[in-house]
């Protein structure tokens, strides 16, 4: 077994992250909230086999503490401490070797934060513990127990490795400027089994001492987050004490944070863009349902929209605004999102910030100590990246707004045109049944006076029909509704003429 394969005082810590308190029109929230504890409870028990009562350790939804930041373990049943310790050994190279660790629950603002710790540590009854082989890792990740599939949190995780370097692999690695890489990718072949390895991202030096990213941004759905950190510096090791830690799992939780606000916009942008094409459709289908050929007879004849077209352009007037308040729902829950990034991205670069003025406030590191330049990357880099993709979306969903919108205002302009249309056709009728019942009234009165009285034996026949005799009144009933008739017809036929006039006009050559 060589040097380069050993390592000293490895440690695996799990920083996990689930909602606490849904919003109601956050529907995709889980609804289970104690669902990280269980895993948690699982991950002890059934996969690293220690002896665990982290169930019964932790305050439950009920009895939890307020405030901003607490932790949610019960101190009376840990012997006052802040977490839940466990411990074992097991056996490498013929050796017994102490693992040991904790369990920390948390409320940070509005999620749930699970700290859980796996190591061996630096000595034992101030003895030195033995450098042991990198595929002691496998110890400490049976069956992938921590790892997003398994554990599920919500807001994703997760997972920093820590280690020692020994003098030989400081040496090798300012000798070989892969040698760093290849030990970490070793790591995590022994961490992590199957093929699903987190892809190398980048290197760079934190506290003094080298570290390792692993995963892929533009890969979220199937996303790995790995840290490994190696320590070739007394300095680091000073500065990595427990008030870094919690300053990690708040950086980490944002970061998470950010990163689920960014995959659940990447989803609704496949949501939104899916409605704006059939918005495009069904407007389009709308508008094509009046035939232009048809629109042109309707037009050269003189008539409206017929009762089926009224109706589904009225059903249409019915369901467009409320698809547009479904469309901007889904443009909110976007801008949502982006606000998320916004906001979380400010905490991330706040938390950095307060965590190098706290390390060159100490006046006994140098400036490159407190240089966080490798997290802050995600915080200038990255998340400007994230927002405007959001709101390059905005901008060219919003449009669809405004398509509902013109559609809409089209459509009430076609009813309205069609009701005006028929208004005024029935008022025309109205008129032209108005005059012809006042002529047939005007004969009625008059027809008396031209049908001689004083001859009681005098007979009516019907035109052409001179074995059809007809009594007086219908005969001036007769005339009176023929004269009405007449009177109506004339009126429709001028009323047509004007409407063709100008139609006319323009069939006529120019006069010269």
């Amino acid at each position: 077994m060589t040097p380069s394969s050993k390592i000293y005082a490895p440690n695996v810590y799990l920083f996990a992250f689930h909602a606490c308190n849904a919003l109601e029109s956050q529907s995709n929230y889980p609804v289970e909230f104690t669902s990280l504890w269980q895993k948690c409870d699982e991950i002890l028990q059934t996969k690293l086999a220690v002896c665990s009562k982290f169930y019964d350790s932790y305050f439950h939804k009920k009895d939890e503490p307020v405030g901003r930041r607490v932790k949610l373990i019960d101190r009376s049943k840990v012997n006052g401490r802040n977490s839940l310790p466990f411990a074992k050994e097991i056996v490498v190279d013929n050796q017994q070797v102490p693992v040991k660790g904790f369990a920390e629950p948390m409320r940070i603002d509005d999620s749930y934060a699970l700290g859980l710790q796996i190591r061996i540590p630096e000595k034992v009854n101030d003895l030195k513990t033995p450098a042991v082989d990198v595929s002691i890792f496998k110890e400490f990740n049976p069956d992938n127990c921590l790892l997003p599939d398994f554990v599920q949190s919500y807001f994703w995780q997760t997972l920093l490795i820590t280690a020692w370097l020994s003098v030989e692999q400081n040496r090798e690695a300012r000798a070989d400027s892969q040698f760093l890489k290849n030990l970490g990718k070793e790591c995590l072949e022994n961490l992590i089994f199957g093929d699903n390895l987190p892809d190398f991202c980048r290197q760079g030096e934190l506290f003094g001492s080298p570290i390792l990213e692993y995963g892929n941004l533009s890969q979220l759905d199937s996303y790995c987050h790995v840290i490994i950190w190696f320590f070739n510096s007394p300095t680091t090791d000073d500065i990595w004490d427990d008030t870094r830690y919690s300053d990690f799992m708040d950086l980490f939780l944002y970061r998470n944070k950010i990163l689920r606000a960014v995959q659940d916009s990447r989803k609704l942008y496949a949501v939104i863009r899916e409605e704006y094409k059939q918005i495009e459709l069904d407007i389009d289908k709308t508008f094509d349902y009046l035939e232009r050929d048809r629109a042109g007879q309707r037009q050269s004849k003189g008539a409206g929209l017929n009762e089926e077209e009224l109706e589904y352009l009225e059903t249409q007037m019915i369901k467009l605004p409320q698809r547009a308040v479904k469309y901007a729902r889904m443009l909110s829950d976007l801008q949502f999102r982006e606000n998320t990034i916004a906001i979380n991205a400010q905490n991330y670069q706040d938390k950095l910030n307060q965590i190098s003025l706290d390390i060159t406030a100490s006046k006994k590191y140098n400036d490159s100590d407190g240089d966080l330049s490798f997290f802050a990357t995600f915080s200038t880099q990255n998340c400007p990246q994230f927002q405007r993709q959001i709101q390059a979306d905005l901008g060219y969903f919003k449009h669809g707004s405004g398509l509902l919108d013109k559609a809409m205002e089209a459509i009430r302009g076609v009813v309205a045109i069609a009701q005006a249309y028929r208004d005024a056709k029935l008022e025309v009728t109205i008129q032209a049944v108005g005059f012809g019942l006042g002529m047939a009234g005007v004969v009625a009165g008059g027809a008396p006076y031209l049908i001689k009285q004083d001859a009681p034996d005098r007979k009516f026949y019907l035109p052409l029909l001179t074995n059809v005799q007809i009594h007086p009144f219908v005969l001036v009933l007769l005339i009176s509704l023929s004269a009405g008739g007449a009177v109506w017809f004339v009126f429709m036929f001028g009323i047509k003429f004007k409407h063709l006039l100008p139609k006319i006009k323009q069939q006529l050559p120019p006069f010269r």
